[in-house]
């Protein structure tokens, strides 16, 4: 297991003696100074082909509220809290999107000012997000390009977390409720594809 010090000194710092976005190889214990968690496996896309990211409004939202959650803890007042991910590249990317977008949230951080933390040092680079398909990607959506959307939607308010309805919002995600999610806010809405059936036999 790798030593403390060790994993402090390689994590990327999002608020100074605080808060930590670690990549390592071993599930980590948390001590009396420091608090680990992932949510690897709790917050999982679901794919379409071999499109791997970046997770929803709904994850993003709960990865929100639950490091909120941890940050405001008395119990956890005085430790630093690292958010851990594995090597796996598509858990990392997703991983890194979501502390990085908090960055840009509540953090109040620019998208370069979210991203930098990322990739100083050593870190290896972040496997870029691809389209919904089979075949070979032709473009790449980096991480970058995702937070510079993020912050552009917040800006022009396309979402507020404050007033956000994460039950709705999953209700009508799912393809039996019309798999669509408003692009703008009671503007444009984007969906599957209208069918009278929720599920196409040999299709």
């Amino acid at each position: 297991m790798a030593d403390e010090n060790d994993i402090i000194g390689s994590a990327s710092e999002f608020l100074k003696d605080r808060l930590y976005f670690a990549t390592l190889r071993t599930k980590p214990r948390s001590t009396a100074h420091t608090h680990y968690f992932c949510v690897d496996d709790e917050l999982v896309y679901e794919n379409f082909y071999a499109d791997f990211g970046p997770l929803n409004l709904a994850q993003l939202y709960r990865y929100c509220c639950k490091l909120n959650k941890k940050l405001k803890s008395f119990s956890l007042a005085k430790k630093r809290i690292i958010h851990y991910t594995s090597f796996d590249a598509r858990k990392r990317a997703n991983a890194a999107f979501l502390i990085s977008a908090y960055a840009i949230i509540y953090l109040k951080k620019t998208p370069e000012e979210a991203y930098r933390p990322l990739v100083a040092g050593s870190n290896p680079p972040f496997l870029p997000f691809r389209d919904a398909s089979f075949g070979a990607c032709t473009y790449n959506l980096t991480l970058l390009d995702c937070l510079h959307g993020l912050s552009k939607a917040l800006a022009n308010g396309f979402f507020n977390f404050e007033t956000f309805d994460v039950d709705e919002y999953e209700h009508y995600e799912k393809v039996e409720n019309g798999d669509f999610n408003w692009i703008v806010p009671n503007k444009f809405l984007a969906f599957c594809g209208p069918h009278p059936k929720t599920k196409i036999e040999n299709g």
